[in-house]
């Protein structure tokens, strides 16, 4: 049973590196030109959450639900399933966040956050709205770019971001904020084991 002891968290990646970026690829090749409309969300975002009127922070909440939707949909059910058995649930993960995002836009968020909550909310919004960029910073081409909306990893940092710009009790900062934290907790993990 010495064996056992052999084996990494990369033994376990059911998919190579090679196979990723290349479905990433697919997901950005066949969405075109979705990552235009998720890259204009993702930057309409602060500005909607800056506005004091209800009805712009609903509509960024709105947003922030179709793109989990849309991320759920599109790349963990029809794509990210054929070369990871555990993206069915991931895409439910995404339902779920969608839904508590469409239930969120149902309340009215009045008031403002402090300067350190704003500061780290633009930061992730700023990050999220940038992290196309990072396809070719790591050596990939603009065609598995990851976008907001489009794919899990920039979606949960401007979700994350957009929940420090609204005025909201810290448990349902956390409530809304736990599922795009494990997803990118997920992302993280992945991208340390395929590299």
């Amino acid at each position: 049973m010495t064996e056992w002891w052999s084996y990494g968290l990369s033994d376990f990646l059911m998919f190579s590196p090679q196979s990723y970026w290349r479905l990433v690829a697919r997901h950005n090749e066949g969405g075109w030109p979705a990552q235009l409309l998720g890259q204009a969300a993702v930057l309409a975002l602060p500005v909607l959450l800056a506005r004091r009127a209800a009805g712009s922070r609903r509509a960024a909440l709105l947003l922030l639900a179709l793109a989990w939707a849309a991320v759920g949909w599109f790349f963990h059910a029809r794509l990210y399933a054929e070369i990871f058995l555990a993206a069915p649930w991931l895409a439910a993960a995404c339902a779920a966040q969608s839904l508590l995002l469409l239930l969120a836009a149902l309340r009215t968020w009045q008031g403002e956050v402090n300067g350190a909550w704003r500061a780290i909310g633009l930061a992730l919004l700023a990050a999220a709205a940038l992290y196309p960029l990072l396809a070719p910073l790591t050596g990939h081409p603009m065609r598995e770019a990851e976008v907001f909306g489009w794919m899990p990893d920039p979606t949960a940092l401007a979700t994350i971001g957009a929940l420090c710009l609204l005025p909201m009790h810290h448990g349902a900062r956390l409530a809304l904020g736990a599922l795009p934290a494990v997803s990118l907790a997920l992302g993280v993990a992945t991208r340390w084991l395929l590299a």
